[in-house]
């Protein structure tokens, strides 16, 4: 195949993946706002903002966030290593479910309200998960990186990445603590379950990072957040 041939059918396979996701997003965001009292499920998020006019917005910037990325090289929405991505971040994503929920039990003790309750929590979270992929990672991860782009070298592309990742992972602990005024503990994990996160999206592209998030969300705020429910209160 030729060289500019692959390429555009390699493009058109990223930016694909990436419609299917966000059309997925929008559809959890439609039918949850038609449902009663959905739409007010996202005002702690969006505030005033109507929610499909939110993942609108998001679907937009994700876009061209993650074209630049992905035209310089730096990251991937879709690649062949997908099936594997996705896999590995359910791996990893199980320990960081099972982690909190110790912390729930034994620690903590989270309050009653953290979780979106069943079954809005089947759309809520792949929706509000997909913006802050994009909102909090692939947003600030390519103005960073097209700011120090100019600096990067062959030799030093790799520490540049890397010391953006852990920049773009301290701004959802910060934003946690700034909107609930959460623990030192919940800012630690949060850094940590960010960089993990944002490593999976280095290693592999944004779908397997999407999935990290999802799987992490339908283990701790789907399926534990309705048994906390049931056991704890």
């Amino acid at each position: 195949m030729h060289p500019d041939t692959d390429t555009a059918a390699r493009e058109r396979r990223q930016h694909v993946a990436f419609g299917v996701v966000s059309l997925v997003a929008v559809g959890c965001t439609g039918i949850l706002s038609l449902s009663q009292g959905g739409g007010r499920l996202y005002e702690p998020y969006f505030g005033s903002i109507p929610p499909l006019l939110a993942l609108a917005v998001a679907a937009l910037v994700g876009s061209a966030s993650l074209s630049l990325l992905s035209s310089r090289g730096w990251f991937e929405i879709y690649s062949s290593r997908t099936v594997r991505g996705v896999g590995v971040a359910a791996a990893i994503a199980t320990p960081f479910v099972v982690w909190q929920i110790c912390a729930d039990l034994f620690v903590t003790h989270f309050p009653k309200d953290i979780n979106v309750p069943l079954p809005q929590s089947l759309l809520f979270y792949p929706a509000i998960g997909y913006v802050v992929e994009i909102v909090l990672h692939a947003l600030p991860l390519a103005l960073l990186l097209a700011l120090l782009e100019r600096f990067m070298t062959k030799a030093n592309t790799a520490i540049v990445i890397g010391l953006c990742i852990v920049l773009v992972s301290s701004l959802e602990p910060v934003l946690v603590h700034l909107r609930m005024g959460a623990s030192a503990y919940v800012g630690v994990f949060v850094f940590v379950f960010t960089l993990v996160e944002l490593y999976v999206f280095r290693r592999y592209d944004f779908i397997s990072m999407s999935a990290f998030r999802l799987v992490y969300y339908l283990g701790w705020h789907v399926a534990w957040g309705d048994l906390r429910l049931r056991w704890l209160f």
